[in-house]
């Protein structure tokens, strides 16, 4: 009798920017969240899909009847995993609201297990951002092993401890956005794998397995600090270009397809463990100025094209999106990666044109395009 292939844990990347929260309503005005850039989002060429129409309308994702929707939603068709990304900057926290209130309350919450990635980077006012002008920013990130110390305390006692927080081989998952910085902020390489045993000593005393220590990273540099810091694995949180979007900043996903296995390939060569993410889409027009011509100059700052103000991927539809779903499949099984894993992102990336959820023009096939490709566990 045939052994049946292993399924990898399909994990999809869930950005809680779909509710108010105080910090927006200070900087944007009452009850502003980023709906708002979707809803008034337009086209900016001939063709161009904008702007994207939830199916579900403009819903709080912070109330946990929604967040049951959704972890049904992503139950049903394959999602094992929410990769929750969450905001720490020296104490102040910013849409945990998606996670605490929501996420967490849900009545069905053990349907889907969760994890976190720190999106330790700074926060800013791109909402939209200024074209040639340096960002507002709101929240530096900075790092140190007191803080460090907090961040984990809180992780601790609000997070860690849930039934469904997801653990790798017995181990808690743990992402950092920007890992190089942490571990450079906290003193280079062989100071911070004794600041992460001082942790695991601290989940130790509260009963809690250590961390699984992943790293986000978008090429081969500083893999090998990584490995000598104490991370345990990579992954990247998305693939956004092929590199083949000429002057009309045009990409097209059949390109973008390619990009990706180039990118697992190169991966799969390094001294961690390199999990496959697949990317939905990639348009982040809607956080751009509406009087910046199509096609988008680049910065005078710069000289480049910077964020927001690049190229738009056009072509994903959900038959494409399965191919690349079946070519990560095919490598995780070639690679085996610790943890044995797919990445999606996004489940909610609205404004960045990569999404899970259900949109008017195709609504949950890019979901069942999933399932198709990987089953349920």
């Amino acid at each position: 009798m045939a052994v049946p292939l292993k399924r990898p844990d399909i994990v999809a990347i869930y950005c809680p920017l779909w509710h108010n929260y105080d910090h927006a309503s200070s900087w944007k005005g009452e009850g502003w969240c980023e709906w708002e850039l979707l809803r008034t989002a337009s086209p900016r060429f001939d063709g161009h899909y904008q702007p994207y129409k939830p199916a579900w309308g403009y819903f709080d994702e912070s109330d946990p009847k929604w967040s049951a929707m959704e972890v049904s939603l992503a139950a049903d068709h394959g999602v094992d995993v929410f990769l929750v990304d969450w905001y720490w900057y020296s104490g102040v926290r910013i849409m945990e609201e998606a996670l605490e209130r929501g996420l967490l309350k849900a009545r069905n919450r053990q349907r889907v297990q969760f994890a976190l990635m720190w999106a330790n980077h700074h926060w800013a006012d791109f909402f939209p951002a200024p074209f040639g002008q340096r960002w507002n920013s709101w929240l530096p990130s900075r790092h140190s092993p007191q803080d460090w110390g907090r961040a984990m305390d809180y992780c601790i006692e609000h997070y860690f401890r849930q039934p469904n927080y997801w653990k790798v081989e017995g181990e808690l998952f743990f992402s950092l956005f920007d890992p190089v910085r942490v571990v450079r902020e906290l003193g280079g390489s062989k100071a911070f794998r004794k600041t992460l045993a001082d942790t695991n000593r601290r989940l130790s005393r509260a009963k809690l397995p250590a961390l699984h220590l992943n790293a986000m990273v978008w090429g081969l540099d500083d893999v090998d600090e990584l490995r000598d810091a104490g991370y345990a694995s990579t992954t990247t949180y998305n693939v956004t270009g092929s590199g083949k979007a000429g002057p009309d900043l045009i990409d097209r996903y059949e390109d973008l397809i390619e990009a990706h296995r180039q990118h697992w390939g190169k991966m799969s060569g390094t001294s961690l463990p390199h999990c496959p993410v697949v990317t939905v889409g990639w348009d982040v027009t809607p956080r751009c100025e509406k009087t910046v011509p199509w096609p988008f100059p680049p910065s005078p700052l710069s000289g480049n094209w910077d964020y927001p103000y690049g190229h738009v991927v056009v072509g994903n539809t959900p038959e494409l999106f399965g191919r690349l779903c079946g070519y990560g499949l095919q490598h995780c099984r070639t690679a085996s990666p610790e943890p044995y894993a797919v990445f999606v992102n996004a489940w909610n990336e609205w404004t960045e044109g990569s999404f899970l959820l259900p949109e008017e023009r195709y609504g949950t096939a890019y979901l069942e395009a999933l399932r198709e490709t990987f089953g349920k566990k």
